[in-house]
């Protein structure tokens, strides 16, 4: 899957402190905080693509699907049978709820974001130049007495950071 910024975004952001010719890790730094982000929502978030879903077991269970901003449920096959009315289908978007029951099932369904909302842009821009270990996470510097504070040393996710991510945070599905 596509990172959720660009190197040339990164470039732009930062005023061509932080390019691929300056460091050459970016494009993988981008991608790493990319699939943090993703693992901690459960779900692929963005950009808009179409997804299957399909589960099998021994006795008759709900359909959950396991993302969020669904738009459309494409096609439908329940123990064997294809749906032609999907009209007859509900759902709820944010939740991935269906009115969906059965033992063997597949659903191709539409989710995710069509463009990669702001929030989650920045925080990918920063877990990458935290993950670089770039001057722009300098907080507070002290001269006399050489002292660095850095906001981020690392590209790992923080607290804070996924307390900004729990909007897009798939729950637990039954």
């Amino acid at each position: 899957m596509d990172p959720f910024a660009s190197a040339t975004l990164m470039q732009q952001r930062t005023q061509g402190e932080i390019t691929s010719t300056t460091h050459p890790y970016l494009v993988q730094e981008l991608e790493a905080a990319s699939r943090a982000i993703r693992n901690f929502c459960r779900w692929h978030v963005a950009k808009a693509e179409t997804l299957t879903y399909q589960r099998s077991g021994r006795f008759e269970a709900d359909v959950w699907l396991p993302a969020m901003e669904i738009s459309s449920i494409t096609k439908v096959t329940l123990d064997g049978v294809e749906w032609t009315d999907l009209d007859a289908v509900e759902f709820d978007g944010r939740t991935g709820w269906t009115n969906l029951r059965g033992r063997r099932v597949e659903v191709e369904y539409v989710a995710g974001y069509i463009e990669v909302p702001a929030d989650i842009e920045m925080l990918t821009l920063e877990l990458a130049a935290g993950g670089l270990g770039t001057a722009l996470n300098i907080s507070r510097e002290q001269a006399g007495g050489v002292a660095v504070t850095y906001s981020r040393s690392s590209g790992a996710m923080t607290a804070l950071d996924e307390g900004r991510l729990v909007q897009y945070r798939l729950g637990r599905v039954p």
